[in-house]
């Protein structure tokens, strides 16, 4: 499905040639880590994407669901050391933007 796509494929080489973001850490105590806003961005496109799309079978929704666990092992992988420390604001954009575009993939591959 979309983790086995080459559109996923490119998508973790942009956020690979990005990686280098995550070298410094907020200043900010009351930012979310990391950690938090890849898990809390990625739930919240999913939901979006099963919201628009209510039709969907559960076993489809259980794939979608399995796959977004799967994206989230990913970006944790390239991100371990740093899953802890406080997102600037340059990294809230970033995952933001990149939690997007993963749920663009779903998009496109269920239209």
């Amino acid at each position: 499905m979309v983790t086995e796509s080459q559109a996923y494929i490119e998508l973790i080489g942009y956020f690979t040639e990005n990686v280098v973001l995550f070298e410094q850490s907020a200043d900010n105590n009351n930012a979310p880590t990391v950690g938090e806003l890849i898990e809390t961005q990625i739930s919240e496109n999913v939901m979006a994407f099963f919201e628009q799309n209510p039709d969907l079978p559960q076993d489809v929704r259980l794939d979608v669901v399995r796959e977004a666990d799967t994206i989230v092992v990913d970006l944790e992988e390239f991100l371990s050391r740093r899953l802890t420390q406080k997102a600037t604001q340059d990294q809230q954009a970033f995952i933001v933007e990149f939690a997007a575009l993963i749920k663009n993939l779903f998009d496109s591959a269920f239209i």
